[in-house]
């Protein structure tokens, strides 16, 4: 085993692994039974991979490269994106990501066979579905799990099921073990902790998670995806690092701000005190690190 991967299971929440695991037709059944308990209102029962790469109508239209996209047999299509940091503008991203499925959707003009008479498309959709798994808080809350739709903004009445988004914020996902009490606790627990498990919970014993770890053992990884995974890993590292540090040193910067603001105003409060009780502005100055031009000013303003 490499030296630098330490863990008997891959980490699902990290960009290779997730498609590996996701993404790949020879597991599309962990797939399906992974959509099927985040939207269990639809029937999913068989899926057809798509390209990952979509090109926009125009030649000179921007592309969309999605971590894993798929349609059912009845034409619905489900695009799912594992996003390991932040990102501004994700739900805009996804917004546009869902515009490239919809556009195919569109059915092209067909012929009447008895009248060849040529009939237009009338803007139906099979359904275009949005998961994004995020590694990081994105609504300020405690809710894991955010679904959107396009809602009349008095009534709520909702225009259309067929557009929806769903985000699942593993961060926040914080059952043990004996915890685990539906599907989806179970998946967010293997989502999060996979690469940190030695041994199979016994809570984990399903047949559709018996594959999965099958699949995340590092040691049935051949050489060349052994590599991709630790460089993979070595990003998400360097990754995670860089939020740390900027986390650290906004803080950093923020305390001091605040030490600073907080020494200006006890100034300010000092020198009206002693401008209130006649003191010369040159000594006020001089108690209070003001320079004589903000004390006059100050005293001009009492």
């Amino acid at each position: 085993m490499d030296e630098r991967i330490k863990a008997r299971y891959i980490d699902p929440m990290v960009d290779w692994s997730f498609k590996r695991l996701f993404g790949s037709e020879v597991n599309k059944d962990i797939l399906i039974e992974f959509l099927k308990v985040i939207f269990p209102e639809h029937e999913i029962e068989d899926i057809t991979y798509i390209p990952a790469e979509q090109l926009g109508i125009m030649e000179d239209d921007r592309k969309a490269v999605f971590d894993v996209i798929c349609r059912t047999k009845e034409g619905k299509d489900f695009l799912v994106e594992m996003q390991y940091a932040p990102q501004e503008h994700f739900f805009e991203r996804a917004l546009y990501y869902t515009s490239f499925p919809i556009m195919k959707q569109g059915k092209k003009a067909q012929r009447d066979e008895e009248t060849g008479i040529k009939k237009e498309w009338n803007y139906e959709l099979d359904g275009v579905y949005f998961l994004g798994v995020l590694n990081f808080r994105y609504e300020d809350d405690d809710l894991i799990e955010h679904r959107y739709l396009l809602r009349e903004a008095t009534t709520g009445k909702i225009m259309t099921d067929k557009l929806k988004f769903v985000f699942v914020e593993v961060e926040k996902f914080n059952k043990s073990e004996d915890e685990l009490a539906t599907d989806f606790d179970k998946w967010l627990f293997i989502l999060k902790n996979l690469s940190k498990l030695l041994e199979r919970p016994a809570a984990l014993r399903d047949k559709i998670f018996s594959r999965l770890f099958d699949v995340a053992e590092y040691a049935s990884l051949d050489n060349i995806d052994k590599q991709n995974y630790v460089k993979a890993m070595t990003t998400a590292r360097d990754t995670h690092n860089q939020i740390e540090y900027a986390k650290k040193t906004s803080l950093e910067e923020g305390l001091a701000k605040g030490r600073a603001e907080g020494r200006e105003e006890r100034n300010l409060e000092v020198a009206i005190n002693l401008l209130q009780l006649g003191t010369p502005c040159e000594v006020v100055a001089k108690a209070t690190d003001l320079s004589l031009e903000e004390v006059t000013k100050l005293k001009e303003s009492l």
